[in-house]
């Protein structure tokens, strides 16, 4: 089983999403995910492989480092299910390793051998910085556009959003100029919109690469079926 493009039943690629479309409003709940998500990620799996190496002279130190991987297939399933829930990807579990191993060890050797760990290895250290770009992009772009449209009832700013040092409410201070602010937000919205569905595309790209089946093995099962 393969994976499919992120795009919807019509055939308009995530980046094509209107303001109408329930899929924007999914792609950005999954943007507003990432960066907690990441952040997460990364600290679990940085300091997993940290200790583990730091003890890998005594046995509890291999544990540490076997549970950090399984870890790590345990977080690339749940976003696995994340991207097909809310971005419209159809990503298939990889099947390359093999549980059928003579005990623990064997079982570890699997995982070690598999593909698939290691992609998902990346991912999970890739979303750190997908999660980022994220939180740049929804303050800077999706949270002035909110404060703009507040402006009119929260002149001090709802959010206090900054961009590069720049405030809205010191732009906007008269009651006309913060009336003027509503449609300047409504704008930006509206082009915020396709950039973080382009960005969402990005996300899902890059999930479809790492989470799923090598290409090898998604032509193999190709070819079978």
């Amino acid at each position: 089983m393969g994976t499919r493009s992120a795009t919807n039943s019509g055939g308009r690629s995530i980046s094509g999403r209107s303001v109408t479309d329930g899929q924007t409003y999914r792609n950005l709940l999954y943007l507003f995910l990432s960066f907690p998500l990441g952040l997460a990620y990364f600290v679990a799996v940085v300091t997993g492989v940290a200790l583990g190496l730091g003890l890998s002279v005594l046995v509890v130190g291999i544990g540490i480092l076997f549970g950090t991987l399984l870890a790590v297939q345990a977080i690339a399933g749940f976003e696995r299910r994340l991207a097909n829930s809310l971005l419209g990807t159809d990503i298939a579990a990889p099947d390359d390793i093999d549980r059928g191993g003579s005990g623990a060890v064997g079982t570890a050797m699997a995982y070690v051998r598999a593909a698939s760990t290691w992609r998902s290895l990346g991912f999970v250290l890739l979303k750190f910085w997908l999660g980022i770009g994220a939180f740049v992009l929804l303050v800077a772009l999706f949270g002035t556009a909110v404060e703009l449209l507040l402006l009119p009832v929260y002149p001090d700013g709802a959010l206090n959003v900054q961009v590069f040092g720049w405030e809205a409410a010191d732009t906007f201070r008269t009651e006309t100029q913060r009336l003027l602010a509503v449609p300047v937000g409504s704008v930006l919205a509206i082009v915020a919109l396709p950039v973080l569905n382009s960005f969402a595309r990005v996300n899902a790209i890059v999930a479809e690469a790492l989470l799923g089946p090598d290409g090898s093995a998604r032509r193999l099962d190709e070819n079978r079926g």
